[in-house]
């Protein structure tokens, strides 16, 4: 898929404690959480349709929580995209870099201050802030935007979570954070981007459960460009 450079693999960063025990529990699921997925994210792939749109071939776009490579980066690659993908879980990068060998894959940690790898067109992160309080949405909004380059576009994807109520993923349950699409767009904003729409659709979870996807479509503004209250 993509390219057929196989571009190795990079691991730039220690993770720290919470982010290394996220990654030892995606180690363990390898191929079953790509396909626990199998035709359940319509839309995501629609999306990354729509931001190729608004990108040249060539243009840089990283995958932040990139998983096994499919279907973004893989998409991305073949729509002629330079990707770079990062995750902490060295077991899935493993299949990404076998799945999707045009792209560039590093096992890195978003909240790491010492991670240096932008700034790129477009950046994109399809469920991977989950569980994430509010202060900690916006802080993670904000590392994504200073990844983005002045006048590039962030796509970020998050299942709504209006209670927290114990939600069930990959034969495990745990209680979520709230993230309502009202919030969104504020949060967005007090990360320093423009907001441009948040797109709202039906999706399957891993047990094919019903969840509601909230899509939101920002950009990093200049320094002339205020961000509207």
């Amino acid at each position: 898929m993509g390219q057929t450079q196989d571009r190795g693999s990079e691991d730039i960063v220690q993770l720290a404690p919470q982010a290394a025990k996220a990654a030892a529990y995606f180690d363990s699921l390898g191929l079953g959480y790509q396909k626990a997925f199998d035709g359940r994210k319509t839309s995501q792939i629609r999306a990354a349709e729509r931001l190729m749109g608004r990108l040249d071939p060539g243009d840089r776009v990283l995958d932040v929580g990139c998983g096994t490579g499919l279907p973004t980066a893989g998409q991305l690659c073949e729509g002629g995209m330079d990707v770079t993908g990062i995750d902490v879980s060295e077991g899935l990068l493993a299949h990404a870099r076998r799945q999707v060998p045009g792209a560039r894959f590093v096992r890195a940690d978003l909240f790491d201050p010492d991670m240096d790898i932008g700034p790129f067109d477009a950046v994109v992160s399809f469920y991977a802030l989950v569980d994430l309080t509010a202060d900690k949405f916006i802080a993670a909004l904000e590392r994504l935007r200073d990844l983005t380059a002045t006048g590039g576009t962030l796509l970020v994807a998050v299942s709504e979570r209006r209670t927290d109520e114990e939600v069930r993923f990959m034969e495990t349950t745990y209680r979520p954070a709230l993230c309502r699409r009202e919030d969104l767009g504020d949060w967005a904003r007090r990360a320093g981007l423009w907001v441009d729409e948040l797109n709202i659709c039906p999706e399957q979870g891993a047990e094919g459960q019903p969840e509601t996807g909230l899509y939101l479509w920002a950009r990093r503004p200049s320094r002339k460009s205020p961000v509207p209250a």
